[in-house]
């Protein structure tokens, strides 16, 4: 089962450009980042956690996003409970004079990439059973190519789901911006999950004894609609499959 991993999310307020913060960073954390000009995002993959930044300047059209650069990193899913992970972050932040402060996380939502294409402008297959949920998406293999495998989302133990359209934008807009092709999403503070724990503990006080485990906050497309499920895990493949579409 796919368990998310751990997001520190921290704004960078340096008076440099892009390609100096990078230098910065990279000297810092002795790595090396892969960068799209036209994206505007550059990554970096440690043993411990993954680093992305965020431009605050779009070069496209030369405006500025945001006031600050945006600095996310993804802790490892084994090393997300781990607190020294996290501490050796800022501190190395700190002794190389890269000044931040933290980013007001509540129900930002953080894309992972998907290890498939899946289609944008296609509707998905939802299937429940119990507190399971299965969702089917078709694939591309390349650009408007539909693949022969069908995706697969999985989720177990399910809380809670909603279905709602896109108001504003073709994409879900509480989150950073992405340089993959398909991705879903996961909301680590959400208000909605917070909701319905505030409203099972009024009902059941002691509810934690027999519901043990973490629940998450996930969020996946279908064409124009978001779907958004509470549940404790999630389960990713891609398989042949006949007579789902």
């Amino acid at each position: 089962m796919n368990t998310p991993p751990k997001w520190l999310r921290l704004l960078i307020d340096e008076n440099c450009s892009f390609e100096q913060l990078l230098a910065k960073l990279t000297k810092a954390f002795n790595c090396t980042f892969t960068y799209k000009n036209d994206s505007g995002i550059a990554k970096a993959k440690l043993d411990d956690f993954t680093i992305i930044i965020h431009d605050k300047i779009d070069r496209t059209f030369d405006i500025v996003l945001n006031p600050s650069y945006i600095l996310t990193f993804m802790i490892t899913e084994d090393k997300s409970s781990n607190y020294h992970v996290e501490k050796h972050i800022q501190t190395t932040l700190t002794n190389h004079s890269i000044i931040y402060q933290h980013s007001q996380t509540k129900d930002h939502a953080y894309p992972i990439e998907l290890p498939f294409w899946q289609t944008p402008n296609d509707d998905i297959v939802i299937k429940s059973k119990g507190d399971a949920l299965t969702a089917y998406c078709k694939i591309w293999y390349k650009p408007a190519k539909y693949s022969k495998f069908t995706g697969i989302f999985q989720f177990s133990n399910v809380w809670a789901m909603r279905f709602e359209r896109n108001k504003q934008c073709a994409y879900y807009s509480h989150c950073d911006s992405d340089d993959v092709n398909s991705c879903y999403w996961v909301v680590p503070e959400s208000s909605w999950l917070e909701q319905l724990v505030n409203e099972r503990q009024t009902h059941f006080p002691n509810r934690q004894q027999y519901d043990r485990g973490d629940y998450w906050h996930y969020i996946i497309q279908s064409d124009s609609f978001y779907v958004e499920i509470i549940a404790k895990q999630i389960k990713i493949s891609k398989k042949q499959l006949k007579g789902i579409f």
